[in-house]
């Protein structure tokens, strides 16, 4: 018994000195949690938490949750006099934990664009990893309109929009779904909620959010799972393609021969942001549609993915989406030749895996021009 009770008191202390370790050395990148379960968008960001971000980039980022639960400055209901609000809708890539939020394209598109214009443009930042359309049209119905916001943005990824976007082709399933009733309706599926594994990160929400230790735990027990999951999926699609190189699943569009389930995604995403477009109409809100770039960008991944299909077009996400956008009377803006056109004048690159700073600026550019002239235009309107 008394050999039992050192035991203890071993394991005890090992516990806290690995606590104090991970939190002052981040071993590991080891950091506590800044996330909570949500039981509409399977997670959201706690407000008022502080965070600690080191991927991609060569230094940590820090810096805290706003009192609304997202990674932004904070922000009154109500926009002040003069000033011009817009919510951006997006995933990682618009929530860019990769760069400090006074370089990210949000706050360079506000200083590209007020440095000239009599009226203000305040960006409020409204994007979290791992959103699909499916979380970003629930965003917009149960937050953002009470910001009373003159325009929505939304961002548009390919690769993970179209791939998270579905439960048969997803890797993350503790989040919401839409499908098409039979009378194609759009219902909404949250039976996430009702897993033992929800369940289970409710419970350790409490730890995780005063442990670095036991959010490195969870963190890494989720990367395993997801990646097991990734694995298996891919097992099974090769099986079927029957191929050893082959181009990417979402990338199959931009060819003669898509990809069945993706095309069926790609119907699903269109779907909902025609629902976000008519939330927005019926509300005197403008939507505008921005499509991120796709590795094609590159010249040397453009040609990589030729040499698999003939067929490929490095532009088709750009071309058929800007065609959507005005079918539906949305404002739209493509990166994909923008990012090229950088790349050939300049030979930089504008991504780390996400957007580095130089990807970040191109943007800020880009959609400060795209707002003035929109904006010019409703002024003589």
């Amino acid at each position: 018994m008394k050999n039992l009770f050192f035991v203890l008191v071993a394991f005890f202390i090992f516990l806290g000195v690995s606590e104090v370790v991970f939190r002052m050395t981040h071993l590991f990148n080891a950091r506590i949690s800044c996330s909570e379960p949500d039981p509409v968008l399977g997670w959201r960001f706690t407000p008022g938490r502080s965070y600690w971000f080191y991927k991609e980039n060569d230094h940590p980022i820090t810096g805290r949750i706003n009192r609304f639960g997202w990674r932004d400055r904070e922000w009154s209901l109500r926009p002040p006099d003069g000033v011009y609000r817009i919510a951006v809708l997006g995933d990682s890539y618009v929530e860019s934990f990769q760069v400090e939020t006074d370089r990210n394209f949000l706050t360079l598109t506000e200083k590209e664009f007020n440095k000239d214009q009599n009226i203000r443009l305040e960006l409020m930042n409204f994007g979290r990893s791992g959103f699909t359309q499916t979380e970003e049209l629930l965003v917009l119905k149960k937050q953002i309109t009470q910001f009373s916001p003159n325009r929505v943005i939304l961002f548009f990824l390919p690769e993970n929009d179209l791939t998270e976007i579905s439960r048969e082709t997803t890797f993350e399933l503790l989040r919401p779904f839409y499908h098409l009733s039979p009378n194609g309706e759009l219902m909404l599926d949250t039976s996430f909620v009702d897993t033992r594994e929800f369940r289970i990160k409710q419970w350790i929400n409490f730890f995780t959010h005063h442990s670095a230790l036991i959010t490195l735990i969870g963190e890494r027990y989720n990367l395993l799972q997801a990646q097991g999951l990734i694995r298996k999926k891919e097992k099974e699609h090769d099986q079927k393609r029957g191929q050893a190189e082959k181009i990417e699943r979402y990338l199959s569009l931009c060819t003669d021969k898509a990809d069945r389930t993706y095309l069926e995604n790609y119907q699903l995403s269109k779907r909902l942001i025609r629902a976000m477009a008519d939330y927005c109409n019926e509300r005197n809100i403008r939507l505008m549609l921005v499509t991120i770039d796709t590795p094609a960008y590159l010249p040397e991944m453009e040609a990589k993915n030729k040499d698999m299909d003939a067929s490929f077009n490095a532009n088709f996400f750009e071309d058929d989406l800007k065609k959507f956008a005005a079918s539906i009377n949305i404002d739209y803006l493509g990166l994909q030749r923008i990012f090229r056109e950088s790349y050939e004048k300049k030979k930089v690159h504008l991504h780390w895996g996400h957007w580095n700073y130089q990807g970040h600026q191109v943007v800020g550019k880009a959609l400060a021009d795209k707002l003035r002239s929109i904006i010019e235009r409703e002024a003589v309107r």
